[in-house]
């Protein structure tokens, strides 16, 4: 194997085409999202904005799907506060609700939609919550098929 001399140029970045940000509306996630759109400098780049609602109560079956819209459609108004129409426009963004658990629902959107980054924020949790609930992002840069970019709230811009 070619060791790189100090003057051999980089080969070029890999393209983002499909930037997946883990939404819960959390410090972290706005951190996520803030960090994610630094990355998009690709017009060819297309943002995905993904929230999961874990509410039992959605995913029994004797609940109707009428309320189920309902819900769907409060989370995705949050989307629309979140980042407006011309941020959206410019990333070409697709907005997902979810319903189940976290972790695992961002991670078959992940692979559904071809995505090439995951960017999810992190929590400021204990050691004794970590080891008792675990958390989302964990269980996401462990069990995900594309890299995943962690960021934590203390990356929030000002």
């Amino acid at each position: 194997m070619n060791q790189p001399t100090e003057n051999a140029p980089l080969p070029p970045p890999t393209a983002l085409k499909e930037v997946l940000v883990a939404m819960d509306f959390s410090e972290g996630a706005r951190a996520a999202l803030a960090f994610a759109e630094r990355l998009l400098c690709s017009e060819q780049t297309r943002l995905h904005l993904v929230t999961v609602d874990d509410d039992p109560l959605l995913m029994q079956q004797s609940t109707s799907q009428q309320f189920r819209d309902e819900e769907e459609d409060k989370m995705a108004m949050r989307f629309v506060n979140l980042l407006p129409v011309e941020r959206r426009e410019k990333y070409r963004t697709k907005m997902a609700v979810r319903c189940g658990t976290a972790y695992y629902e961002i991670i078959n959107y992940a692979d559904e939609n071809n995505i090439d980054l995951i960017v999810i924020g992190t929590h400021r949790r204990s050691q004794i919550s970590k080891m008792l609930l675990g958390s989302v992002a964990d269980q996401i840069v462990r069990k995900a098929n594309c890299p995943v970019l962690t960021v934590p709230p203390s990356h929030l811009p000002n």
